[in-house]
């Protein structure tokens, strides 16, 4: 059905959770459904079986996850932490600034945000299931959405239709929306909150393995929004007839005590939404192949066919087993089976049996022969979905054969590696672009108020700021001494801002900064995710900074030779370290004054207000 073919929002979201259920078309036979992508991937994700965990003698059937280990590798290799995340001032009279907007980002609006959990939820959701959807909450705040929470979208493209998601909601929940509009009738609502409390039942929906849903008792009341946000026809919030605007509604369904089979809808807040980019989208290898479905290669999908061939291997092994362990007995003597109809499962220890002569009582041979083709089955199936994965033994952290030389494991640990870095800027570009959209409009706008927040600086930042500080207070003072007549020598100076850095330094590293009101206004932010420091193993960093320790501080005058300082800058590049840590500070130029005295301190901008 068409748009136009639909009365009403409620119409329409119920024709759409219907049609959500039936698969498309990728490619002649290649299928998809998102829901039953979601509901294989977290089955397998849990080590449970689509066809159940119980066999039909009501006996628990084996699983071998070998999922989870291969992910949570993945969720390590291909993480990105909020503190890779520089956001500096695009202004170069006030770059300088950028060292203030770094501390409130990493130390204020990261916490404020929760943006470190945010992050691990977004990332591991993509790599599960091949995508991820977030929100924008209170105009800045980022929001994953549970995939398993859509109630219906576009296969093909999540973002090119109309989208629907299902919100279960607590009583409390209910009310704390009612201070933002909802239940209200300027806002499009047709009941209010507290009628909608009212109708509500102590039960909520469950989905059952059928892929029904069961109602199930509850100690509070539930009620399932839907969550409706896309481009619709204006009428469904009173517009004119056949015009379309992007709109966000929050509806729900009661039953119908009159149509057993029918739903009445209720409307808690409908209207035209001005916020173009409240959703964003991050698809896994986005490119590779697979326009044609919502969802990219997700992490478990990859490992499908080899969890199903383990799970069955286990499966077979353990019938082999439930085999192996019965104790048969066989004869030829029928007097025999005669007198025991029903075995011998009720001797006693030591009883004699009495049989014919030539005919014996011996036991059944059930060994399980081909019980290691079973295990060297699994075995392979393990290996090939670390393989598929690119997470090989190193990577995992299996010990390596003995008589592997140190090196060659790590060239296969960072060769290993390698493949998961595509993902890694994948997921930069995502934050990236979600940041410019939602996070630097609203920093700027907060640092313009002017803020003043507890920081803790870094050995490098601490020493940045003792060292403008210092510089700071001795050109307060040399100006003070000028305009008083007073006249001290260069030396004098240097003491003077020497003291002042100890004295700085001495105070801890815990301060107060302040950015003040208007100090930023204008100022253009921008935002670097560094990607390239991801995956530095810190390990073997350290082991080439403790050799180029001994290389250089064993003999320091080798570096006055021009050749074997080349030959230094060229270990450093081929190592992966930057030059500029082995590089001796340049003393910073003083600002000479032909009309005062010599040996005028340098004045630099005013950094930040400490205390």
């Amino acid at each position: 059905m068409k748009l136009e073919q639909y009365k009403d929002i409620f119409e329409f979201v119920k024709a759409q959770e219907t049609a959500f259920n039936q698969s498309i078309s990728i490619y002649d036979e290649f299928d998809f459904n998102f829901k039953q992508h979601i509901k294989q991937s977290l089955f397998y994700l849990f080590g449970r079986l689509m066809t159940g965990n119980k066999d039909e003698k009501n006996q628990d059937k084996p699983v071998k996850n070998i999922i989870r280990r291969i992910l949570r590798f993945r969720y390590a290799a291909e993480d990105i932490d909020v503190k890779d995340v520089n956001i500096y001032v695009d202004d170069s009279d006030k770059y300088h600034l950028s060292f203030l907007v770094k501390k409130y980002h990493d130390e204020v609006f990261i916490k404020e945000n929760k943006l470190d959990k945010f992050f691990d939820s977004v990332k591991k959701e993509k790599i599960n299931f091949g995508g991820s959807l977030t929100q924008r909450m209170n105009g800045v705040t980022p929001k994953k959405v549970s995939l398993q929470n859509i109630a219906f979208c576009d296969q093909s493209d999540i973002m090119n239709a109309p989208f629907g998601i299902k919100i279960p909601m607590s009583v409390s929940e209910l009310m704390e929306m009612e201070e933002k509009g909802w239940g209200e009738e300027r806002n499009g609502a047709t009941i209010s909150i507290n009628e909608l409390i009212g109708i509500a039942s102590y039960k909520r929906q469950m989905p059952t393995q059928s892929g029904t849903n069961k109602e199930e008792e509850t100690p509070g009341k539930y009620v399932e929004i839907y969550q409706v946000w896309g481009v619709l026809p204006a009428e469904f919030v009173g517009g004119k007839e056949g015009k379309y605007s992007l709109q966000l509604h929050y509806i729900t369904f009661t039953m119908n005590p009159e149509k057993p089979n029918d739903k009445i809808g209720y409307s808690l807040f409908s209207m035209e939404d001005k916020d173009k980019k409240r959703f964003k989208f991050i698809k896994q290898d986005d490119g590779d192949g697979l326009e044609g479905r919502a969802l990219g290669y997700g992490g478990v999908e990859e490992l499908f066919e080899a969890q199903a061939w383990t799970n069955a291997s286990m499966i077979w092994k353990m019938d082999m087993l439930r085999a192996a362990s019965k104790i048969i007995m066989q004869t030829a003597d029928s007097a025999l089976v005669k007198r025991h109809p029903t075995g011998l499962k009720d001797l006693d220890n030591l009883e004699v049996l009495e049989h014919e002569e030539g005919k014996p009582l011996t036991q059944v041979d059930t060994f399980p022969r081909n019980y290691q083709h079973f295990m060297n089955l699994n075995t392979e199936w393990e290996t090939y979905a670390q393989q598929v994965s690119f997470a090989t033994d190193p990577l995992l952290g299996e010990e390596a054969p003995s008589g592997t030389p140190f090196r060659a494991q790590e060239r296969q640990v960072i060769q290993g590696k390698m493949p998961h870095e595509e993902n890694v800027k994948e997921f930069a570009r995502f934050i990236k672009e979600l940041y410019e959209d939602w996070v630097i409009p609203h920093i700027a706008k907060e640092i313009t108020k002017g803020t003043k927040f507890l920081s803790e600086l870094s050995a490098d930042e601490l020493e940045f700021v003792a060292n403008n500080a210092a510089i700071r207070e001795t050109n307060k003072a040399f100006i003070e001494d000028t305009l008083n007549g007073i006249l001290r020598s260069k030396e004098e100076y240097a003491a003077s801002r020497e003291q002042i850095k100890v004295d700085f330094l001495r105070k801890g590293n815990k301060r107060f900064l302040e950015i003040l009101k208007d100090e930023l206004k204008n100022a253009s932010l921008k935002v670097h995710v560094d990607v390239a420091s991801k995956n530095k193993d810190l390990g073997l960093i350290t082991d080439k900074l403790s050799n180029i320790f001994k290389m250089v501080f064993s003999n320091p005058a080798i570096l006055n030779d021009p050749r074997a300082a080349k030959v230094f800058r060229k270990i450093l590049e081929y190592s992966g370290l930057n030059q500029i840590d082995f590089t001796a500070d340049v003393p910073i130029q003083q600002v000479q004054q032909p009309q005062l005295a010599a040996g005028t301190p340098q004045v630099v901008p005013q950094q930040a207000v400490l205390t």
